[in-house]
């Protein structure tokens, strides 16, 4: 029988988070933000004030500071650890941001928001099987305002098969066991588990869930630009128009 099937929770990165807490932030591929939140600004037209959600967004790092530069904030992680985080961050800055425990699957929220982000695999390649990635898609949707854009990267398929032979062919799911360690120099073996995309499936899921794709880009962790997407890009950016 062919293993068809995403085999891995939709949770999995909650145990991850909590664990990790801090020391998340000495991943290399966080220290890009402020190059990142540039490109947000400039591409998705923001006006002053505009209220953006962040969906999978770890310790807050974009959340925060898009808040410094006047935007309202809201934050949405799985991991309760991140969220104090972002959280305790935001109080001794007097931010205007806010930050909730959540799925992205099942967003608790009911507001309308001008602008939305799911960035570096924080929730959008993690959700388990072909279902959660949709939910995740249409909890966007319901909760941005019409003609808002959504800005979202995801692992390139094309990319990735090419250095690991790991992945899951018909699931485009690679998945490991690595050592993480925690601020406290603990550490312990987990399982993760990403999913890659091409532009041509991202297309179609975004369009099925109610959104207009404006643009495709190739981008990298603290290297977002407009530039054409290539086989070796490591990932892919969607902007897309709710409608």
């Amino acid at each position: 029988m062919t293993n068809q099937n995403n085999k891995y929770s939709g949770n999995f990165y909650e145990e991850i988070g909590n664990f990790l807490g801090e020391n998340y932030l000495n991943f290399g591929f966080t220290k890009g933000t402020l190059q990142e939140v540039d490109f947000l600004i400039e591409h998705m037209d923001l006006q002053a004030d505009a209220s953006i959600i962040d969906i999978g967004c770890g310790p807050g790092r974009h959340s925060l500071e898009l808040s410094r530069r006047g935007f309202m904030t809201t934050g949405v992680d799985i991991s309760s650890s991140f969220i104090e985080l972002a959280q305790r961050r935001a109080a001794e800055e007097n931010l205007n941001a806010t930050f909730i425990v959540a799925d992205a699957r099942r967003l608790p929220l009911t507001q309308s928001y001008d602008g939305a982000i799911c960035l570096c695999e924080g929730a959008f390649g993690l959700a388990g099987d072909d279902e959660g990635h949709k939910q995740i898609l249409r909890e966007v949707h319901r909760v941005l305002k019409r003609d808002s854009l959504f800005v979202l990267t995801a692992i390139n398929a094309l990319s990735a098969v090419r250095i690991d032979d790991n992945m899951n062919a018909y699931t485009n799911t690679t998945s490991a066991i690595e050592t993480i360690t925690n601020s406290e120099g603990a550490s312990k073996e987990v399982g993760i588990y990403t999913t890659a995309f091409t532009f041509r499936e991202l297309k179609l899921l975004f369009e099925q869930s109610g959104f207009r794709v404006l643009n495709g880009y190739g981008c990298s962790a603290g290297n977002f630009s407009d530039k054409q997407l290539s086989v070796s890009d490591i990932e892919i950016m969607i902007v897309a128009q709710r409608i």
